[in-house]
């Protein structure tokens, strides 16, 4: 406004009683009061447009909201999108446009600020329409490359697990190792994805890339030799789902460590043994895996039998148990296969080994295998059937002086009959001083001992002497 303008007579100069130029008033009435209305009219505007927005958030929260009251991915990304979509960018936005509108009001020459607008506008314009096109078009093509990949991925990994030879699979454990593969795989294309991103977007806005290229190199070679056994795990571990080499819930041996399977990862497989211990293995030391319980266990049980008895009879009686086994009320539920004689597997030193093979559901085998141990050692008991053990006789040798405990059963029985007088031996230790060994006194001790070795010494003399009779040439005998 000019001064000619400031003179004239207007509303706002009599409401205010026509100050005289130079005034606080003058100038409140001339220019003050517009600039305080614009910036009172950008303040309300930014309070409506804040609620508006926050009104419309919230409501997006509330429909992304967890079933279970959790804050979801969605929910953390719209609450921390909150602050800056409804309070910084229309601040920015009518604060900008409410200082222009207050520096007009004052009189300011504004012409400069509306040029670097103008010129901003038609360069974000130029670039919108080249540059721009091309990184939003790299940023839809990503995120719908993301998309696909979390929505395609895991049931393809369902897919790929749950085929022909998983049919006996729990859909639990089929369900769980699918997630964990998914996962992995939408990890792995989402990184892909974003870092395609990240390099097309700075060749686009003129960042050279490759010295970024050359430290990501480096980075890469560096984060390779400190995790190599980490990489070597997961990408074993990777394997052993993709495979279903086993699951939670299997015995298995592997790493020489037998154990159910507690909890597998992409790192690692947790065992616990039979004594309960905890057994931690990471997978890059898995070289060979034995599961005892995929699909199907398998009975095995050798029993061993004495060379006199009958095989044909041996046979029925073990097929027969068998048959029970499978016909039980509980456990028969557990076999799929009755245990059944396959054949008389080896000559033992002492026995015959006969082996029984079954098939049962997995888990159940060594219940199975422990009942029918129990059945067969009752029905060879009735049957009369001997099952060998290794054992020995003593013998003390031809014509040795009876101990002195057992000289008075011996008459009893007629060992003078027999021949076995024996002299009569002063001062003696008797059988009566025996009755209880837990009795003895040092003494009788020491004396049942030296009458012992000197029974040994006796026998071992009439065995010489023998020896030396068979071996005398017969003129020497004459």
């Amino acid at each position: 406004m000019d001064e000619n303008a400031q003179n004239e007579p207007s509303l706002l100069r009599d409401l205010f009683n026509n100050p005289e130029d130079g005034t606080f008033l003058a100038w409140l009435a001339d220019r003050g009061l517009w600039a305080i209305l614009i910036a009172v009219g950008a303040l309300i505007t930014w309070y409506i447009v804040r609620r508006y927005i926050r009104r419309q958030l919230l409501s997006a929260i509330h429909n992304v909201e967890g079933d279970d009251g959790e804050l979801t991915d969605q929910q953390i990304a719209v609450r921390g999108a909150n602050r800056l979509i409804a309070t910084v960018i229309p601040g920015i936005v009518i604060g900008t446009a409410a200082v222009i509108g207050a520096m007009v009001v004052l009189g300011n020459d504004v012409d400069p600020a509306l040029e670097f607008f103008s010129d901003l506008g038609t360069d974000a314009a130029r670039w919108l329409f080249t540059s721009g096109v091309r990184i939003v078009a790299v940023l839809v093509l990503g995120w719908v490359g993301i998309r696909l990949a979390r929505r395609f991925i895991p049931p393809l990994m369902m897919r790929v697990i749950r085929d022909s030879r998983d049919a006996a699979d729990a859909a639990e454990a089929s369900r769980k190792r699918a997630e964990t593969l998914g996962a992995v795989f939408v990890a792995a294309a989402n990184v892909i994805i974003v870092i395609i991103m990240v390099f097309t977007v700075l060749t686009e806005i003129g960042v050279p890339i490759g010295p970024v290229l050359g430290g990501v190199g480096i980075a890469g070679i560096a984060v390779g030799f400190g995790a190599q056994h980490l990489v070597r795990d997961v990408i074993t571990g990777t394997l052993i789902l993709l495979e279903n080499q086993y699951r939670q819930g299997d015995v298995v041996q592997i790493a020489g460590i037998a154990g159910m399977v507690e909890s597998i990862n992409l790192r690692r497989t947790v065992l616990r043994d039979l004594d309960g211990k905890v057994h931690t293995i990471p997978h890059g030391e898995i070289s060979t895996t034995s599961n005892f319980t995929k699909y199907w266990s398998r009975i095995v049980l050798d029993v061993g039998v004495a060379y006199k008895e009958n095989m044909e009879r041996v046979f029925r009686i073990l097929n027969e148990l068998g048959e029970e086994l499978a016909n039980h009320p509980e456990l028969g539920l557990k076999v799929i296969d009755p245990p059944k004689v396959l054949r008389l597997n080896n000559f033992g030193a002492s026995e015959l080994t006969i082996r029984m093979l079954g098939v049962c559901k997995p888990l159940t085998q060594w219940e199975l295998t422990g009942w029918l141990r129990l059945r067969i050692k009752e029905r060879f008991d009735e049957e009369g059937i001997e099952i060998p053990f290794p054992h020995q006789t003593v013998y003390w040798g031809v014509d040795q002086p009876p101990l002195a405990a057992a000289r008075p059963a011996i008459a009893e029985s007629g060992g003078e009959a027999a021949g076995e007088v024996e002299p009569e031996v002063e001062d003696e230790v008797t059988a009566d001083d025996f009755a209880d060994p837990t009795k003895l006194t040092p003494e009788q001790r020491e004396a049942m001992l030296a009458e012992m070795a000197l029974a040994a010494q006796a026998a071992q003399e009439q065995l010489r002497r023998d020896l030396n009779a068979e071996t005398r040439l017969p003129s020497e005998q004459d």
